[in-house]
């Protein structure tokens, strides 16, 4: 069995139960409540013994079913035994309050380091299990944990295309950044519109440059960026049951690589982007997709032609 669980800052916490291999969830309209001020919440939740908890933070206007849930959960049950902690915080993010939502990010980020915490120092939790992946103002909540857990550091932050509005600032206590975990990876594709172009983490990976990404059609406003920006959300799910792989080829910088400069470093730089990417590693990579799913292209040295618009490896 895997389990799920969801906490609120606002609202009582709850669990739901999934089974493995994507089976439908159990107890949805009675959830078991998890909350870090009950302690018997912890210690009745049917953790999986000794498996890794993942725990993921949805965006602006989200909830527990919101991206990147709907993109990740499901890989995660079929590929492994893994405890799934999904925060729903959508009372704090709600539509048109943007600039609060954005401002509640620290609230909700708070609260669930003091949930870490408590399962920590008192349910013989291990902190080197937990990897946090959070999406657009998700990213940002991630980063928060990261500031304000007391039980050690993270073991690794996963930011899903970092929200930008209102997070373009030099104060890197009040956004996503390096020192918030052991490794944090960044993954952007929809960079200077909602998502953030520069650097984050201790690796950095632009899709398709990190701005517009193949396939995405305009919507009804005549904007292309809500599909691009929840593009990063189905990478990182994608990446967790690939068997090709997205492989990024290292540059310089985003502007290098947009004059052409990455030619100059050898395809031996390539990294494996997503879940199973290789602990530790640093810079900044750049990797291409299809336009329709299956996105990932495979190890780029195997691919070094590319094909019509849809830029189809051959």
């Amino acid at each position: 069995m895997t389990f799920l669980f969801d906490i609120t800052p606002v609202t009582p916490s709850h669990f739901h139960i999934a089974s493995k291999k994507g089976l439908p969830l159990a107890n949805k309209d009675d959830p078991h409540q998890l909350r870090f001020a009950d302690p018997t919440s912890i210690v009745k939740a049917p953790w999986v013994p000794n498996a890794e908890i993942k725990i993921i933070i949805h965006g602006y206007t989200g909830h527990k079913d919101f991206a990147p849930n709907p993109q990740i959960r499901p890989a995660y049950l079929e590929c492994c035994d893994y405890n799934l902690i999904s925060i729903d915080y959508h009372p704090v993010v709600l539509e048109p309050c943007y600039l609060q939502a954005a401002t509640n990010t620290e609230l909700v980020g708070k609260c669930a380091a003091q949930l870490i915490d408590e399962m920590v120092f008192n349910h013989n939790i291990q902190l080197s299990k937990i990897h946090v992946i959070g999406f657009s103002l998700g990213a940002h909540v991630a980063g928060f944990i990261g500031s304000y857990i007391k039980s050690g550091k993270l073991e690794r932050i996963s930011a899903l295309d970092p929200a930008l509005p209102l997070f373009a600032t030099a104060d890197v206590s009040r956004k996503i950044d390096p020192s918030d975990a052991k490794s944090v990876d960044v993954l952007h594709t929809n960079a200077l519109m909602k998502g953030k172009l520069e650097i984050s983490g201790h690796s950095d990976f632009y899709a398709n440059g990190g701005s517009r990404q193949p396939g995405c059609k305009a919507d009804e406003n005549h904007t292309l960026s809500g599909c691009e920006h929840e593009r990063a959300a189905i990478y990182f799910g994608e990446s967790i049951i690939s068997k090709v792989g997205f492989y990024g080829k290292k540059c310089y910088s985003w502007i290098a690589y947009m004059i052409g400069w990455c030619e100059l470093v050898s395809s031996d730089e390539d990294v494996l982007y997503g879940e199973h990417m290789p602990p530790n590693i640093t810079g900044v990579y750049f990797f291409n997709t299809n336009s329709a799913p299956p996105f990932a292209r495979g190890p780029i040295k195997n691919n070094r032609s590319y094909e019509g618009d849809d830029e189809k490896w051959i």
